[in-house]
């Protein structure tokens, strides 16, 4: 399985954190977004990485040049940002089509339970398999409910997707490259044709994607024991 980085964006919901910096490369206990995210790709063994990028993007491909021996291709938006469907099927090369690629978001730090592993196949007609968590009271996330057999129906129930998926590229075909898609519009359009499913994480998260999350955390300690494990992968690079 490989793996897609959805680290494009427009640096406008962090405020004055990213006047300089882009979002995936603010610190969480010295540790920037994006590199949580690889250090989760590298405990799940996954070893082609493609990164999008738009706002700022020069700094995270120089930032990524230091991460040698890992197969990681950056894609910049230079022009218009692309979505986050968009952006995958135009990064992704026509040969890296018949293997599933897992999407994770940066803003969310995942903190799996201890025998988690994102699935490497896709079961049946299923051609998205989504990570999911009950909405918590007072958000507004996009309402999902999971039927017995993992099938998804969207705008109903009491789960919300957090930002890690498994997806079928060839879903992606049908769409031009370097034109702007969601991949919302992917998934509701795959839950007509029942061909969505998706499963509870097992374990927590934590959403950084406003500056006041993001602040709130700074005098935290969010990683826990894991920090050092870490700091012990990012070191092989001279990151710590």
């Amino acid at each position: 399985m490989n793996a897609f980085v959805l680290a494009a964006g427009f640096g406008k919901r962090m405020g004055s954190l990213t006047e300089n910096t882009p979002k995936p490369l603010l610190k969480i206990q010295s540790i920037t977004l994006l590199d949580y995210a690889l250090y989760l790709l590298h405990v799940w063994n996954i070893q082609n990485i493609w990164v999008n990028t738009h706002y700022l993007g020069e700094k995270i491909l120089n930032h990524l040049k230091k991460f040698s021996g890992i197969s990681l291709v950056v894609s910049h938006e230079s022009n218009e940002i692309l979505g986050t469907a968009g952006g995958i099927r135009t990064a992704l090369p026509e040969d890296h089509y018949t293997e599933p690629i897992l999407i994770i978001n940066p803003d969310t730090l995942f903190f799996p339970s201890a025998d988690f592993s994102p699935k490497d196949r896709l079961a049946n007609n299923s051609k998205i398999h989504l990570y999911l968590l009950p909405i918590p009271e007072g958000q507004s996330y996009t309402k999902i409910s999971i039927s017995d057999d993992q099938t998804l129906t969207f705008g109903e129930g009491n789960f919300y997707y957090i930002g890690l998926a498994v997806l079928d590229p060839k879903c992606l075909l049908h769409l031009e490259k370097n034109r702007y898609y969601d991949l919302s519009d992917i998934f509701k359009e795959c839950g007509k044709k029942g061909e969505i499913t998706g499963e509870l994480f097992q374990g927590k998260v934590l959403d950084l994607g406003t500056k006041e999350l993001w602040e709130s955390y700074q005098t935290k300690d969010v990683f826990g024991n894991k920090l050092t494990k870490i700091q012990n992968f990012l070191s092989r690079f001279n990151m710590t």
